[in-house]
């Protein structure tokens, strides 16, 4: 979880990566390598054991090894050859049911024809469950990241390509196209950083984003949803576990303990902070308080605490686990009271939203799969409430994890609106999020003819 307005000095590569929001800022930095540790037993406690912790995947089978070799080999220029493209560039992406301009269709094939090489390469890598990218997190806080980017990337590629495969109704590779995007990011569910976590979580949404364009556009086999449904399936009970972001969280513990206990690096890694994350006499403060006697086993004291109470309270299913935003900003403001500027400043819960928001998106996948499944076993018609999905295409009807009720859903005309009410916590009706309000949809407007 990102618990700091910065979280973000969380290096990452021959890349430094910041996370503020959703954002990604690249700074140039180096990399190293090392020899592989045993992985630990239990949590890990030290950066070697962190490392350890990411294991590496028998030889031959790590999907990163053919992922690197998609990114290698991606070929987008510039903002000039993007910009008239939806989802990389600048064009917005068509709302569901609209045809593509012939302009945009003409563009988006030209550049997914460009890039047909990488995503060969990134089909390979989809044929394995285990992934590591080779970075070295004995480094803590200086660790880099710089197959971040690349993913992040390679995800929006492959949408366009499902977008294009959809529209050309070549359901079979329009479906493995949206496989695609999650399988890039399923192989960063064991890295335990956060902002890798949260460009897994963006990339479940982009695939998400992917099926929905690929449903309105053509008609899925039952090949294909029976291979979607699996893959959501897997997904869907990795986070709603929440082993994703606990890893990230004990990653994050292992390396800003290591900052705690290292005075010299601790300077270092405020010194690296924007004065958007943190204002010069914020900084000035904490550099201050932090040479006192004491301050450091202190503020190293409660941050552990804090993160072992993190850990347990992850524990719960949502939406008890959002009560883990209302732990953090207490001991936040606990750490405050008690002078304790780095934790005081360093917590922030935002992130547990984020990650609800990517549960619930995988939940409308499930359930748009199962939608499409009822309605090609009945006359090319959706059911009139989603208990009747189950239990021949659903085995329960799934809930909302912001609320714990289950997904709203209604006919509308031809087709239906399906959707989570999302981080505001008020039922909005189906209308898409804008900012921080609105409601996380999944819809089809017309159903294409089966």
């Amino acid at each position: 979880m990102a618990w700091s307005k910065a979280k973000t000095a969380v290096v990452a590569g021959a890349v430094l990566i910041l996370a503020i929001g959703t954002s990604i800022v690249v700074i140039k930095g180096s990399h190293s390598t090392k020899a592989i540790q045993p992985p630990p037993v239990g949590l890990p406690e030290s950066l070697a054991e962190l490392d350890a912790w990411y294991v590496e995947p028998p030889a031959g089978q790590n999907a990163a090894t053919f992922n690197l070799q998609g990114i290698k080999a991606m070929q987008i220029k510039g903002a000039d050859q993007i910009a008239n493209l939806p989802v990389l560039g600048k064009l917005p992406t068509p709302p569901p049911g609209t045809p593509l301009p012939p302009p945009v269709n003409s563009a988006l094939a030209a550049f997914v024809q460009h890039n047909r090489d990488a995503l060969k390469f990134f089909a390979q890598g989809a044929q394995y469950e285990q992934s590591r990218y080779p970075i070295d997190l004995t480094k803590g806080s200086d660790t880099l990241l710089p197959h971040l980017m690349g993913i992040k990337r390679g995800m929006q590629l492959s949408e366009m390509a499902a977008i294009l495969d959809a529209e050309n109704n070549d359901e079979k590779q329009a479906a493995d196209d949206v496989l695609l995007v999650l399988s890039l990011a399923r192989s960063l569910k064991a890295e335990p950083v956060t902002i890798s976590q949260l460009v897994r979580a963006a990339g479940v949404s982009l695939a998400v984003d992917a099926l929905n364009q690929v449903v309105n556009r053509t008609t899925l086999s039952p090949e294909s949803l029976s291979g979607l449904s699996k893959a959501f399936r897997n997904m869907e009970d990795y986070d709603a576990r929440g082993e994703g972001f606990s890893r990230s969280t004990a990653g994050e513990l292992a390396m800003h303990l290591g900052l705690l206990d290292n005075p010299n690096k601790l300077a270092r890694y405020l010194s690296t902070l924007r004065t958007t994350d943190m204002p010069d006499e914020q900084r000035r403060r904490l550099v201050e308080h932090l040479k006192q006697p004491g301050s450091l086993k202190e503020e190293h004291d409660y941050f552990e605490a804090t993160f072992q109470q993190l850990l347990s309270a992850r524990k719960e299913a949502f939406p008890e686990r959002l009560k883990v935003a209302d732990l953090v900003r207490q001991r936040a403001s606990e750490a405050t009271s008690r002078g304790l500027l780095f934790c005081g400043w360093y917590f922030d819960g935002s992130s547990v939203n984020r990650e609800a928001r990517c549960l619930a998106n995988l939940r409308l996948a499930l359930t748009a799969v199962a939608l499409e499944q009822f309605r090609a076993a009945h006359n090319n018609r959706y059911p009139t409430s989603l208990s009747e999905l189950t239990p021949n295409d659903l085995n329960t009807t799934l809930t909302d994890p912001f609320d714990g009720q289950p997904l709203r859903y209604r006919k509308q005309d031809a087709g239906y609106v399906l959707y989570s009410i999302g981080p505001d916590l008020k039922d909005d009706g189906g209308k898409p999020m804008n900012g921080k309000e609105g409601d996380i949809v999944f819809s089809v407007v017309t159903p294409p003819a089966p």
